[in-house]
């Protein structure tokens, strides 16, 4: 752009020397060429209308001047048709660019309509933009009077005169124009009180313009050109106020500024107070004119910010309707997903409310509604039906000591098989915890509820697979008949509880209620909380049994055994109490008091010998993380060597987690404690184990003792050769008579433990005993060389 106007500037001073130079006709044929070549480099400035404005601006001033100077009468016409022609591109051009810029604007903010300033700044605003848009069409009517005006009144003498000041005129309306273009492009750029400023600048410049033609041609008119002169200024006030109705102040300035020249001419040639009288009426006339114009731009500009506020607040209303409608739309398909999700989330709370969610099965609640339902069906038709409840055998055992993964697993396979063996005459359910139930809705004969609890019980026994080996859990089911055991489900339900207690307590199998049995079951619960009572007491009591040395016949050691004395002299076996221990969870409490009591004994009897006391150790008590640190407190507080104590164990703990066992057995084993498995050769163990487990001794329980009148020598005796080869001593216990003891120590065996030599003894009767077998050693049979097997 800036060497374009270099370009420009360059042309119109070569033109300035050159034309003068030129004879007429050439001179005709340059000017041609000076016009068409301005509209040819302006004609691609018309995508940017301020610039194009400005390179006619500049080009339009040179001109007027050259004809000026040159005064030849030739190009007159040809300049004004070329300055007409320029013009009307300028005005084409910005009327276009309005129209386009509307246009962009309508496109642009289309949705997007921004509410209305009310305020006193937003109407100003409103004026400052009604003045520049308005303004062109008073720029267009102002150019066409002065054409109008020099047409009319140009003469031989003044017409070139005319014809230059025309051009001025025209430059001075094409500034506007700019001003104008420049304002709609961007009218941020500037305050309000700028652009007012610019615009009242061009107004005054356009009056000055209008003046200057009056006091240049005043003395070159006649009476009659005054007249048409007069007519035109007048007209003039009228057009100049197109744009300025919404100002008062600019409109004011305006009209005035139209009126004073003419109303100067003639105070010099007419009487001055005529004149005076006149011009204030023509003002006085003309300020009621222009303050109704004013009023009626005022009421139209604030109708316009009303219209807009109103379309504005219209769409709004739309968009808001709209928004409502998609909402509305919304609300409808997420109510109809909420009542989706409601009736699936119902189908599976109805369905969780009813069933175990580990196994899949019915639970309490939907089982014990069946049989509710079966107990409306047995008072309308007579037909009796049975209660089945299974109680799953050493899952206790399993779930502590592999893990709860494990026993989940056991659970899941357990209620598979349970619900395959179950037809649909039979209804299944998990009672909870280890515990199945099962609904037989027809009973034809007791046989036929024993035959399908034996057939149930061998398809439990079956081996489930684990990640850490097989385990086998078996299952004692206990049944209760509608209406020989009640007619009530809780009535039904606790009678199947007491039979499954009683077939668990027997290793029956399968127990069908009895009803003396009730009273059992009322008997077990009040021992669990006298059981509970005398632990916490320490109203219990602890026997020794002696292990004797097979070749010394000396004592070695003791085993500890539980007693629980009664007010009546009588005492409970530990085949009661001990289970009922494992069942109501005090074992661990009770295991505790145990071992803490026989050590006390043991150094209270023996306090400077290396006799030892085992002690019978539980699985549950193997698992739980306090049991090491509660052995090493108990050693400490009594003062017992660690060297003389030894815990038992049965084969069932290589059922459990064995990592975990023989992780505590370890520590123990560190601490000098020693280690046997008792009653070996009746549980479950394997030649792996005994290798890699912690051991010192096994116990061969006594029934291969009985067995060796029956020909049990070979397996005894292979029990012995497997503990040596894995070098662990033998233990025998259960020798009771004579016969027995020659038996035992012509096969093998290092300690001897049973009634021939004494029963668990007491406190009380330990002392007299151990003073005379402590200082004489049994007499111990001649032994004979073990068998030797092939």
């Amino acid at each position: 752009m800036r060497q374009l106007a270099i370009v420009i500037l360059v042309w119109n001073c070569s033109a300035a020397f050159i034309l003068p130079i030129l004879e007429g006709d050439i001179r005709l044929i340059t000017i041609s060429l000076f016009i068409v070549s301005v509209l040819a480099y302006f004609l691609p400035l018309t995508l940017l209308p301020r610039y194009a404005l400005f390179i006619l601006a500049i080009s339009l001033f040179p001109m007027s001047l050259q004809l000026a100077l040159l005064g030849d009468d030739k190009i007159m016409s040809l300049g004004l048709a070329g300055m007409v022609l320029v013009f009307m591109e300028v005005m084409q051009i910005v009327w276009l660019y309005r129209t386009e810029m509307d246009n962009f604007r309508r496109e642009h903010y289309r949705g997007k309509i921004s509410e209305p300033d009310m305020s006193e700044s937003g109407l100003k605003q409103l004026r400052i933009s009604a003045m520049y848009f308005q303004g062109a069409q008073s720029i267009i009517l102002q150019a066409a009077t002065a054409f109008i005006l020099v047409i009319a009144l140009r003469t031989e003498t003044t017409e070139a005169l005319m014809w230059n000041w025309f051009l001025g005129f025209i430059s001075v309306q094409v500034l506007r124009a700019a001003s104008i273009v420049s304002f709609m492009d961007d009218s941020e750029k500037r305050t309000l009180m700028q652009w007012r400023l610019i615009f009242s600048g061009g107004v005054l410049v356009s009056q000055i313009a209008w003046f200057s033609y009056l006091f240049i041609f005043s003395e070159m008119l006649n009476g009659f050109n005054y007249s048409m002169v007069s007519g035109i200024l007048i007209l003039m006030a009228v057009f100049s106020t197109i744009g300025l109705t919404a100002d008062r102040a600019l409109l004011y300035f305006n009209s005035v500024l139209c009126l004073a020249p003419l109303t100067l001419i003639l105070i010099a040639d007419l009487n001055t107070w005529l004149v005076v009288a006149l011009s204030l009426l023509a003002i006085l006339s003309l300020l009621v004119v222009v303050e109704n114009i004013h009023q009626s731009s005022a009421r139209s500009l604030k109708g316009r910010l009303l219209q807009k506020l109103a379309e504005y607040r219209a769409e709004k209303m739309q968009e808001l309707n709209i928004d409502l409608t998609h909402a509305r739309k919304r609300l409808t398909e997420v109510n109809a997903s909420l009542e989706s999700q409601i009736q699936e989330r119902t189908r599976e709370l109805k369905h969780q409310a009813n069933h175990d969610m580990l196994t899949g099965l019915g639970n309490r609640y939907r089982f014990a509604t069946e049989v509710q339902t079966a107990l409306e069906e047995y008072d309308k038709d007579q037909s009796g039906f049975a209660v089945y409840m299974l109680d799953l055998n050493r899952f206790k055992e399993i779930n502590d000591g592999l893990g709860h993964f494990s026993g989940d697993h056991v659970l899941r396979e357990t209620a598979q098989r349970i619900s395959q063996a179950c037809d649909e005459n039979r209804i299944c359910a998990r009672w909870g915890g280890d515990e199945f139930v099962i609904l037989q809705k027809r009973v034809s004969s007791r046989d036929d509820i024993q035959r399908f609890s034996e057939r149930l019980i061998k398809q439990l026994q079956v081996p489930i697979e684990l990640e850490k080996g097989p385990v086998t859990v078996g299952a004692s089911i206990g049944v209760s008949i509608c209406p020989d055991h009640g007619v009530a489900a809780d009535e039904l339900l606790e009678h199947a509880d007491i039979a499954v207690y009683r077939a668990k307590c027997m290793k029956d199998g399968v127990s069908i209620y009895n009803d003396h049995w009730g009273s059992e079951a009322a008997e077990r619960v009040r021992l669990a909380q006298a059981l509970r009572k005398a632990i916490e007491t320490r109203s219990m009591d602890v026997a020794l049994q002696p292990f004797i040395a097979a070749k010394s016949g000396s004592i070695t050691g003791f085993e500890a055994l539980a007693r629980w004395p009664q007010q009546n002299g009588d005492s409970i076996s530990p085949g009661v109490f001990i289970p009922l221990a494992e069942e109501y969870g005090f074992m661990p409490l009770l295991g505790g008091w145990i071992l803490r009591r026989a050590c006390e004994i043991l150094v209270e009897i023996a306090p400077d010998s290396m006799i030892r006391v085992a002690v019978n150790i539980s699985v549950l008590q193997l698992i739980d993380p306090d049991f090491v640190p509660e052995v090493f407190t108990i050693l400490e507080e009594t003062g017992l060597q660690p060297e003389r104590l030894e815990v038992e164990m049965t084969e069932n703990v290589f059922a459990n987690d064995v990592e975990q066992i023989r992780h505590v057995l370890n520590q123990l084993r560190a601490r000098g404690i020693r280690v046997s498995i008792d009653d070996f050769g009746t549980g479950y163990s394997s030649i792996s184990y005994l290798r890699n487990f912690p051991l010192d001794s096994l116990k061969i329980d006594r029934s291969f003792v009985t067995a060796l009148k029956d020909g049990g020598e070979g397996l005894y005796s292979s029990i012995v050769a497997l503990a040596h080869g894995l070098e662990l001593s033998i233990i025998v216990e259960g020798v009771e008579t004579e016969e027995e003891l020659k038996a035992v120590l012509r096969l093998g065996g290092e300690e001897l433990q049973g009634y021939y030599f004494a029963k668990p003894m007491l406190r009380q009767e330990l002392d007299a005993w151990y003073l005379i077998h402590n200082e004489t050693p049994y007499k111990m049979p001649r032994q004979y060389p073990p068998i030797r097997l092939a």
